[in-house]
């Protein structure tokens, strides 16, 4: 029969490993570069502001986080970037422009409008 501290121990453990395990790890893609940060926001400051939808306040916005299927993204359609055209947008509170990749959620970048 294992002794208490033995349990102890591995309760302990699972508690603080649990949070961490359930975390997916995404990485950002390498193929966007300096350069499609500046054709992002000129392109975003030529659009009218979209209003921030009211979940977005609530969810933490990093790169690697997934945002919520009811947050709406604008297209990149007519970017001058080819590459850019993949990855969708929104304007989150404090004028921030969140690139998200579509086919996953995934917040990409996040830059200063």
């Amino acid at each position: 029969m294992p002794n208490v501290a033995t349990l102890a121990a591995c309760g302990i453990a699972a508690l603080l490993t649990g949070p961490a395990l359930a975390q997916a790890v995404i990485v950002a893609p390498d193929d966007f570069s300096p350069d499609d940060e500046v054709v992002v926001r000129e392109y975003v400051v030529r659009r009218p502001v979209l209003a921030p939808d009211p979940i977005v306040g609530s969810i933490p916005l990093r790169p690697g986080s997934i945002v919520p299927a009811d947050v709406a993204l604008a297209p990149f359609t007519d970017a001058p970037n080819p590459s850019l055209r993949r990855y969708g947008y929104f304007v989150a509170p404090g004028n921030k422009v969140v690139v998200v990749d579509p086919a996953t959620r995934a917040v990409v970048r996040i830059l200063d409008r």
